[in-house]
């Protein structure tokens, strides 16, 4: 959605891994409803001026500058109010905090944002006015596939880290993975890993091909984080005692899979989508 002079601007520094960008969407009181969102964005002239809070942004200490969600059309209806706007993170009247004592995913930098009198050209301005949440939507669409992906590497470590676990420990004078209810473990957590593999695949490559299917993709991102956090409790229950402890790994991805069922979407918000895009063939 982003004129050609955008692209030119901001995508190369981002693409030659000079700079970082980061998305502005989640706010304090609106995560998953999108359309709760409060940031305002009134014009002055020829600038934007910002305010409002956001939370939980990814890269958000550390980002050159970030996509931002907000109300730019207030007398419209809220589907219709939001904009996105292109806002540097060195600009004045921006505070970033970093975000502590996350459960997992602790390596990403997730922050709180607060934009008091932002001034930014309406240059920055991403496609058209009053058209953010669908602009939003979509790119929530494309990577709903990416958190799937990311899914399905997590589930494929907890397999292969299990079947290593089991083969050399001994219970009862036989290897763990002699045992009947071991298998049955590993069997279910490698049929999930496959079924998933198969969602992800066709999801991106219809992406690829020019032909999105967003109900795929949803299912994808929801499947994708079930599978996670099954195969990451059964990792941690087949290694017993030693998966509770930072020496196996088995214990972070335990943490970090349950983020993949909340961000880009709760799995309910994911229902939600998938049932309504059912209805609308």
């Amino acid at each position: 959605y982003g004129s050609e002079e955008q692209k030119r601007t901001w995508l190369p520094p981002v693409c030659s891994g000079e700079q970082v960008s980061a998305g502005a969407f989640t706010e304090p009181n609106a995560g998953t409803d999108v359309a709760g969102y409060k940031t305002r964005a009134v014009k002055d002239g020829s600038d934007y001026v910002i305010n409002g809070s956001k939370t939980f942004i990814t890269n958000g200490t550390v980002c050159d500058f970030m996509v931002t969600q907000c109300i730019t059309n207030p007398e419209e209806k809220k589907h219709n109010s939001f904009s996105l706007i292109i806002v540097p993170a060195d600009a004045k009247g921006i505070t970033r905090n970093k975000i502590h004592g996350k459960l997992g995913i602790r390596a990403s930098d997730t922050a709180e944002i607060a934009l008091e009198d932002v001034r930014v050209p309406q240059a920055n301005l991403v496609g058209k006015e009053g058209q953010g949440f669908r602009e939003l939507m979509h790119f929530f669409d494309t990577t709903r596939v990416m958190v799937a992906a990311q899914a399905l590497g997590l589930s494929e470590a907890c397999l292969e880290t299990s079947v290593k676990y089991v083969k050399e420990r001994t219970a009862f004078g036989a290897p763990l993975g002699s045992y009947q209810l071991t298998q049955m473990k590993l069997t279910e957590m490698a049929i999930r890993i496959e079924a998933l593999r198969g969602l992800v695949l066709k999801a991106a490559w219809l992406i690829d091909a020019g032909r999105p299917d967003y109900t795929l993709a949803a299912m994808a991102k929801f499947f994708g984080g079930q599978t996670a956090v099954f195969c990451a409790n059964y990792a941690v229950e087949l290694h017993g005692g030693y998966g509770y402890i930072e020496e196996y790994p088995v214990q972070k991805w335990y943490r970090d899979a349950k983020i993949l069922e909340l961000y880009e979407g709760t799995k309910e918000a994911e229902i939600m989508t998938i049932g309504r895009y059912l209805q609308a063939r």
